[in-house]
């Protein structure tokens, strides 16, 4: 007895071994699955931990360091009753303390599409070899040893995949920080003092091994309870419903939470402990999605059953039979396509949201550009002693100009200008409402931007005291406006728009902290004819030691570094992508080696190679049309949710903007990728052997 169990185990090995070497597309489709997304969860993490640890060096970026700023002390009332401030490190990390967190959620597109495609080679490969598990039982193997061929596989799959996956993190990591990549998108790593986790890596690299595992778990159990005499019974006396079969595979997807779950409370315990108020929102958003994708997933099989038909009759025109063909199968086997459809649906859902809410993003900058920048020159005092009014002293006379102090140094940012020039300035801008502000502002008065009035929680009609060296006063708030008083200063966005505005008359409240009027100032019109004039006119030598920028020109840099601050996303998609590809191709790989006989019996029936292979191309565009067109229905209101998220719990003022063309392109994107993918298992269609036999078991 010994011995017979002894060579059992043998033939557990043997046929593992085995089995994963004759599904060889199946084998490298877990495989790269697994990798890619552990891989890909990998990377956020070294790039998050990176950026943490660089920017905790800055003061611009950690107000928690132990340096006391020699700067004003800044206190806000409300009705004479003092007001709480936001503290300067929330003020500081709220908006990027939720980037950091979408982007960790973000990564686990990638694992789920990855534990997709584990889920669906295991569910299918195991069900095609119920034959070959019930011979091996009637000779003689028990349920655990038959069961054990199929865990031993999976255990492969997740070592590999996990092992690969944690290799493949270290170099796309590094490449990924020597391109610029981080999770704030407002330092830059250094690439020689780059640090990895290697704990978390190699915990990320086992919860995604373990991914396989609980892929083969449904199906071992299944071959567990075979009926042994129905499973060896002619495919026509089995009375099993294929629709029952799917139904039955679809049943283990739930598993995929627990890993997933695993590794979102890992990515986001930190964020919880340090920023509950501004990710709890984020935590109940992601939470709602993925619940929602997966309902949506166990939905997928219906929806491609019931509007398969229709799907396949947009597609663009193509021969009759392959087009009936593939309308047929969909309408009676669309459930198999079901895992290819959810992976598309996914990818590009989050794809579309993520480029609605960029969209947001550079229209909030482009129209705050227009409130507070216009049409301007500033000029700033680099430290040197220079003044920009020995530049503005030689304007032409009629050019509106307006001279600054510095600024009080950072986080209580405050700076002084003379109202009058203020005026001035505003109406040769064209923007009364701005002109009348300034009128307003005068000797104990203050403008807060709308930064600086969320920091404080005040708003106009309240007063904030400013204390220092220069003494203590009580100024009244006469308005909330970006209008007035930016200048672009060498620092994050939003610190750069934290700041408040004196009359120069106050001036000395901050006068031993700042520059003194004239050190910068703003010049109307840099565009118009007499100020290029000007400008080509002055002697270099007074451009010593300030540093002079142009409205149009800052735009431009700030819409670009609102795009690039989302690459990493990009770049997780693309990975998402790539695993969404492989997994349509695994699908159609595995479909056309269980349609053998069919395919067979379309050749006998005169269908030539070609046919045979659009017939598979059209299946691919199909998952495409269907996948992109759910990806779009659910893209919108995630894309929604994201921008409503960002008004809610970040500094942005951003608005829900849908183009058309980003849903086409949504759709046209997803039929591409699927095409693409169907090329090999198209290629592996055509070259069906004629022959094979075609007769009933």
């Amino acid at each position: 007895m010994g011995l017979f169990r002894l060579l059992f185990d043998a033939m557990v090995r043997l046929l593992a071994a085995r089995n994963l070497r004759s599904d060889r597309f199946g084998t490298f489709a877990a495989i790269l699955g697994v990798a890619l997304g552990t891989a890909t969860v990998d990377v956020v993490l070294i790039l998050d931990v990176n950026t943490v640890a660089i920017e905790a060096g800055l003061w611009e970026t950690d107000p928690a360091l132990k340096v006391v700023p020699d700067t004003v002390g800044l206190r806000g009332f409300h009705d004479g009753a003092p007001v709480p401030p936001q503290s300067a490190k929330q003020a500081t990390h709220e908006d990027y303390q939720v980037m950091r967190s979408a982007i960790r959620l973000g990564s686990l597109a990638a694992f789920l599409v990855g534990a997709l495609i584990v889920f669906f080679t295991f569910g299918v490969v195991v069900d095609r070899r119920r034959k070959e598990v019930a011979l091996l039982r009637s000779l003689g193997a028990l349920p655990r040893q038959v069961a054990a061929i199929f865990v031993r596989e999976a255990a492969i799959v997740g070592l590999a995949g996990g092992l690969l996956g944690f290799v493949a993190s270290v170099p796309m990591a590094f490449l990924a920080a020597a391109a610029g990549m981080t999770t704030t998108g407002r330092s830059r790593i250094e690439l020689r003092h780059m640090h990895y986790p290697w704990k978390w890596m190699a915990l990320f690299a086992l919860v995604g091994a373990a991914t396989a595992l609980l892929g083969v778990a449904r199906p071992a159990r299944d071959m567990w309870r075979l009926d042994v005499a129905r499973a060896l019974r002619p495919r026509f006396l089995d009375d099993e419903g294929t629709r029952a079969a799917a139904a039955r595979k679809n049943r283990g997807i739930t598993l995929i939470a627990l890993p997933f779950a695993t590794l979102v409370y890992a990515l986001m315990r930190p964020f919880f402990r340090n920023a509950l108020p501004s990710l709890t929102f984020f935590a109940l958003e992601a939470a709602l999605v993925c619940a929602s994708f997966l309902a949506t997933l166990l939905l997928v099989p219906d929806l491609v059953q019931r509007l398969g038909s229709v799907a396949v009759r947009l597609q663009p025109g193509g021969p009759a039979a392959e087009r009936l063909l593939t309308q047929r199968r969909v309408e009676r086997m669309g459930h198999e396509l079901s895992w290819s459809v959810s992976g598309v649906m996914l990818v590009f859902s989050l794809l579309l949201a993520l480029h609605i809410a960029t969209l947001g993003l550079k229209g909030e900058v482009i129209l705050w550009g227009k409130e507070a920048l216009n049409d301007d020159l500033f000029i700033m005092s680099e430290g040197s002693g220079a003044r920009a009014d020995d530049l503005t002293r030689l304007l032409p006379p009629g050019e509106a100009s307006a001279t600054f102090s510095g600024r009080t140094p950072w986080p209580n940012v405050i700076e002084a200008a003379p109202s009058a020039e203020l005026v001035t300035l505003a109406e040769s801008n064209g923007r009364p409402d701005l002109a009348g502000v300034a009128r307003r502002l005068g000797p104990g008065k203050i403008l807060l931007s709308r930064m600086m009035s969320r920091r404080f929680r005040i708003k106009e009609g309240d007063q904030l005291e400013i204390s220092g060296r220069g003494g203590r006063r009580r100024l009244d708030v006469v308005a909330v406006s970006d209008g007035l008083g930016f200048f672009p200063v060498s620092a994050p966005y939003r610190n750069a728009k934290t700041y408040g505005l004196i009359d120069a008359a106050d001036a000395d409240l901050i006068a031993p902290y700042a520059d003194p009027v004239g050190a910068a100032a703003v010049v109307a019109h840099v565009q118009s004819p007499a100020v290029q004039r000007w400008y080509a006119g002055l002697p270099r030598g007074l451009f010593r030691g300030l540093r002079l920028v142009e409205a149009s020109w800052y735009r431009w840099v700030r819409a670009k570094q609102s795009v690039a601050d989302f690459v990493i996303f990009d770049l997780m998609l693309a990975l998402t992508s790539v695993l969404a590809a492989i997994g349509i191709a695994n699908q159609l790989v595995l479909s056309i080696r269980a349609r053998r006989r069919e395919l067979a019996l379309y050749r006998v029936l005169g269908m030539t190679s070609a046919q045979v292979r659009r017939l598979v191309l059209l299946e691919g565009g199909f998952i495409g049309l269907l996948g992109g067109t759910l990806a779009a229905l659910l893209g919108v209101p995630l894309g929604y949710a994201a921008v409503g998220a960002l008004k809610a719990v970040s500094a942005f003022e951003v608005d829900f903007t849908l183009p058309p063309h980003y849903v086409v392109l949504t759709i046209l994107g997803a039929m591409v990728i699927s095409g693409l993918a169907a090329l090999y298992p198209a290629r592996q269609a055509g070259r069906a052997d004629a022959a094979e036999s075609v007769h009933y078991e």
